[in-house]
């Protein structure tokens, strides 16, 4: 794990995390919980939580847990590829109460914000590795739909942080909106280095589905 990402990823562990909100009278969470928006940073989203949490909150069905199995795969094999100093914001349908509507989530929207690989971390080696992994690798978004249920993007840290902030603010915008609504809504964020053991074996072995 690259040295400066520590002091960054030490802030975001120290500071006070809340529980998920549970979803509002629309079946989204909350884009932040209280009178105020702002008022304190763990209190709006995304909000941070373990993989754990995740499993705890939105495993409440046998399709939302082979959603949920299919999410840890990607973050495996992320993991392997040397992509784990970083986190992941997920929302879309899977972080709303969509059977309310009379249908299950489709997959799991995820934007994983990494720094590069140290053995990529030159922009001559990372292009080569994108290029090598967006077919039938990790940025390859329709395999990752159909081996991994997610329905993946990526912002590398690695880029001058104006780009870092013009990309995350796309992605923010996309996902603290329902598309068709406009309404605004909150989303989770997950640190990438975080095991999920824990949270694999919460689902059980999914024998039955």
């Amino acid at each position: 794990m690259p040295l400066y990402y520590s002091a960054t990823h030490a802030f975001m562990l120290a500071r006070e995390r809340a529980l998920i909100p549970d979803f509002n009278l629309n079946g989204v969470l909350p884009p932040f919980v209280g009178n105020t928006p702002g008022a304190q940073m763990a209190l709006s989203s995304p909000y941070q939580c373990t993989p754990l949490e995740l499993v705890e909150r939105f495993s409440t069905s046998d399709h939302r847990k082979t959603l949920l199995r299919g999410f840890f795969k990607f973050r495996e094999a992320l993991r392997a590829n040397g992509l784990e100093a970083g986190f992941q914001w997920v929302n879309g349908s899977f972080t709303e109460n969509v059977e309310a509507l009379g249908r299950d989530p489709k997959d799991i929207d995820v934007v994983t914000l990494s720094y590069r690989p140290t053995a990529h971390a030159e922009r001559a080696a990372w292009d080569e590795f994108v290029q090598n992994q967006s077919t039938g690798g990790i940025f390859d978004r329709a395999l990752n739909r159909a081996s991994f249920t997610c329905d993946a993007s990526f912002i590398d840290l690695h880029i001058a942080p104006h780009l870092v902030a013009r990309q995350a603010a796309y992605w923010n915008g996309l996902f603290s909106h329902r598309r068709g609504t406009f309404q605004w809504k909150g989303m989770l964020a997950i640190a990438l280095h975080i095991e999920d053991a824990e949270a694999i074996a919460a689902l059980g072995d999914g024998g039955d589905e």
